[in-house]
């Protein structure tokens, strides 16, 4: 009975370890987030971001506006991605660029540290040149 349980529990352990694995790998929007998360990338001077988010296997944007002088505005719109990984996307807003993964390598303006960096070539608005910035996963 002994050696029975032996070898059923590390084979239990390893089912257990691949249904872990297979549903953290399933990245339904584009490859880079998974159904209910939102990837948001914060820009300063001027203040703004943009959120792309998850639902189901559709990525949805809003463009957050914090520099025009009419308080925070927030404007829904659509994204199409071009390439994945890095991910190319622009949005109906238009907010256009590229999200690269950079693991622990981006710091933003309050020391902290995110595994994405966002590199933008349009936004309303604004002209370039334009900056890399980090982006968080919520």
């Amino acid at each position: 009975m002994l050696a029975r349980a032996r070898t059923t529990i590390p084979a239990l352990l390893c089912l257990v370890s691949v249904l872990g694995t297979a549903e953290a790998a399933d990245y339904s929007c584009d490859g880079l987030v998974v159904a209910g998360e939102s990837v948001i990338c914060s820009g300063f001077e001027p203040n703004w971001a943009v959120r792309l988010t998850c639902t189901g296997s559709t990525m949805t944007s809003e463009f957050i506006d914090a520099f025009s002088g009419s308080g925070i505005q927030t404007t829904p719109g659509t994204v199409v991605f071009s390439s994945q990984d890095p991910w190319t996307f622009e949005t109906s807003h238009p907010v256009k660029g590229t999200i690269a993964a950079t693991p622990g390598g981006c710091t933003d303006e309050g020391d902290n540290v995110h595994d994405f960096t966002f590199t933008p070539t349009g936004a309303p608005g604004l002209s370039g040149p334009f900056f890399p910035f980090c982006c968080r996963v919520e």
